[in-house]
Order: structure tokens, then sequence, then C-alpha cells
């Protein structure tokens, strides 16, 4: 009972991570019809990148390598994206619109992990739970620049604003299996903390977007500062 009740959460897990896959598989879409990443921040796919090469590393040493549905899915999030930080670099060109300086990946980046040497599940002060809090936080961060440069256009294109709402959608899943965690008995309050702040952070986007896909119509995010 207690196997089938961890392979849920596992799935749980997972959930988020393929619904965050599905969202960068429409943004290789987009990327790769327009021949352009103008709207998009090159800062949240290399945030992405690293978080998922962290994953890499500590996925090996949790419950999660029971299932080769894990192995599976890490492996696609990996492909996608490399496949997302290479058309970035190839098409660099193609924009000009940056986020601010803290808000780049060469400064939440050290943040993440400081935070994650001083905010981790266990009581060592240097193990494996180093990397999965700073994977948490680098990914909490790493939407950051793109709601950023979002604020900063008058309107934000289709393929883009569901790209960040599924985003959004895929770490209100995970946010779910560490209040799942916790009633299990799991305390792992520090990486819950991480996806309520990415939430909060993206509430009024998400609100907007929500809107959008009932009415239709345009997604204007500016006025919402």
């Amino acid at each position: 009972g207690r196997r089938r009740a961890a392979a849920m959460e596992v799935f749980l897990f997972l959930v988020g991570y393929l619904v965050h896959f599905g969202a960068s598989c429409l943004l290789v879409y987009k990327i790769w019809k327009f021949k352009s990443i103008y709207g998009l921040s090159v800062d949240t796919q290399a945030s992405y990148l690293l978080a998922v090469i962290a994953r890499c590393v500590w996925s090996l040493e949790t419950r999660l390598v029971e299932t080769k549905f894990a192995y599976f899915e890490l492996c696609l999030s990996t492909v996608v994206a490399v496949a997302l930080c290479f058309l970035c670099f190839q098409l660099y060109h193609t924009t000009s619109k940056h986020s601010v300086p803290f808000l780049r990946v060469y400064a939440t980046a050290p943040a993440a992990l400081v935070l994650a040497f001083f905010f981790h599940p266990g009581d060592d002060w240097i193990s494996m739970q180093i990397l999965v809090s700073y994977t948490m936080f680098q990914e909490a961060m790493g939407l950051l620049p793109q709601l950023y440069l979002m604020r900063k256009m008058h309107e934000v294109e289709a393929m883009t604003s569901h790209y960040v709402g599924l985003i959004v959608v895929a770490r209100f899943i995970r946010m779910l299996f560490w209040g799942k965690m916790y009633i299990l008995g799991e305390h792992f309050l520090q990486l819950l903390f991480a996806d309520v702040c990415h939430t909060l952070l993206s509430a009024d986007y998400m609100y907007l977007w929500l809107r959008k896909l009932r009415d239709g119509g345009r997604l204007i995010y500016s006025q919402a500062v």
C-alpha cells in the first residue's frame, strides 16, 4: 500500500514535468515556424537547461529511478531543453530585448545555488539535496525574465502566452506533489516554498491567460502592472 502511494506521488511529480515538456515542444514549433526568438527570454531557457542538468545528477539518487517512465521523461526534458537553447543561440540575432541584469541567468544561477546551500532538505551541509533545491529555485527564478519581457511588450503572442501558461500549470502540479508529500509526513517545505513563490509571482499573468482562454481575444500583460 505504501509503495503504491509512493508511486502515485512520483507520477504526480512527473506529470508536472511532462506538462513542462509539452510547453517546450510548443515553443520549439513556434521558433522553428517563425525562425525568430523575438519576445522570448534566452535567460529563461538557459535557466531551465541548468535545472534539467542538475536533475540528471540527483534523479539517480532518488526513488524516481524505480520507474522507467522517469528515465524516459528526463531524457525527453533534457533533449528539448538542449534544443531550445541551441535555437536561442542560433537565432540570437533576431532579438534585442533582454531582461534586467539581476534577472538574467548569470545572476539567478549563483543566487539559486546560494539559496539551495542554506535551504535544502536534510541536516547535512553538503549533500545531493543541495542540487534538488537548486533545481527548484532555478526553475522558480527561471520564468521571471520571460514575465519581465512580456510586461514590456504591448501584446503577448498567442503561442508564447500558452507556453508560459503551461509552465505555471506545471509548477502548480508540482506544488500539489509537495503538499501531498507533506501530508504523508515528508516535509520538504523549502522546496514547496520555491513553487509557492513561483505561483504567486505569476498569478496575475495566469488570471489574464485563463480569461483569454475563456473569452478569446488578445492577451495584454503590460496593463497588469
